[in-house]
């Protein structure tokens, strides 16, 4: 019986969401600079936030109360951001 390590599977959970935001970081960093130039206050704020919310994935809590692997490899914050 094959038996997995919870603790050692929702971080590497946690690491392919570190990895799979970068992308999106480099293209939230692209639209912000425009943005800036275009003195956009209000697309600024919104990527700000977009951001934050990248920041946070790694530690979405449905992530610490998955029981299983089934139940941990649905969970993907990185879907829900709206880019």
């Amino acid at each position: 019986m094959i038996t997995i390590n919870m603790d050692i599977a929702k971080q590497i959970w946690r690491n392919k969401i570190r990895l799979n935001r970068k992308t999106i970081f480099e293209k939230l960093d692209i639209l912000y600079l425009r943005a800036i130039e275009n003195n956009n206050t209000v697309e600024q704020h919104n990527i700000a936030i977009l951001k934050q919310k990248l920041r946070d994935a790694p530690s979405d809590p449905r992530i610490d109360n998955a029981i299983n692997p089934s139940e941990l490899l649905i969970i993907n914050p990185l879907l829900e951001i709206n880019i």
